[in-house]
């Protein structure tokens, strides 16, 4: 278990120092997600509080497509260097891989949100620096990286990758998205807790069979 838990801590390590030296992914999703706040700032000329009832979705469609580039290249760096089968072979067990890379993508989502929420309260004049709204990013972004890191491994090798990866992934975020949103949007109305408990519950839910699952089954995935 111990050996288990260092091949994680490793691959993490890892894919955020080969990250920060290179900027890629997040250049790209920040400069996605900057673009796509600019275009729902002009294209949409709403009311204070229409824009209140709305922000929730605004940040989360942003988050959800800034962050299918970043699972886009969670595989692609050993498969295009040919080093991935040499990575299996190396950790004690491959789940740690997909715990590894589940946890880089969840962190990298966390870095882009954090940057873009500043710009969005500038753009719409509307602060969301609130614990349970972040709080509801924290856990929706984990559910995005549980099932999406098992997607992305399932897409890795196909030509096409990039295509198949949201086709596949965004049906099974249905029950993340509505969560999401309810919850946040709830958070920002001033809703009572237990109005938007039950948005909690779905997502934390979510996050430890989707987790769980992906797990188990990850080994099946790569292996095929």
């Amino acid at each position: 278990m111990k050996d288990w838990f260092h091949s994680v801590r490793t691959l993490v390590w890892k894919d955020l120092l080969q990250e920060w030296r290179s900027k890629d992914m997040l250049t790209a999703m920040f400069a996605f997600a900057i673009l796509t706040l600019f275009i729902f700032n002009y294209a949409i000329e709403l009311s204070p509080v229409n824009r209140a009832e709305i922000a929730s979705g605004i940040i989360w469609v942003v988050i959800v497509f800034a962050g299918t580039l970043g699972l886009n290249r969670s595989f692609t760096a050993e498969q295009d260097q040919g080093c991935f089968d040499a990575l299996v072979m190396a950790v004690p067990d491959v789940s740690a891989i997909y715990f590894g890379k589940m946890l880089t993508n969840w962190l990298v989502m966390l870095f882009v949100s954090l940057l873009i929420l500043p710009i969005y309260s500038l753009l719409y004049n509307q602060s969301l620096f609130y614990a349970g709204f972040i709080l509801v990013l924290v856990l929706g972004a984990w559910c995005y990286s549980a099932a999406g890191t098992l997607i992305a491994g399932m897409t890795v090798q196909t030509r096409m990758r990039d295509l198949l990866l949201p086709i596949l992934l965004f049906p099974i975020l249905m029950p993340v998205n509505m969560a999401v949103v309810k919850a946040a949007g709830g958070i920002l109305a001033g809703a009572p807790l237990l109005d938007v408990q039950v948005w909690f519950v779905l997502l934390a839910a979510y996050g430890i069979i989707v987790t769980t699952v992906s797990i188990l089954v990850f080994e099946y995935v790569i292996r095929e």
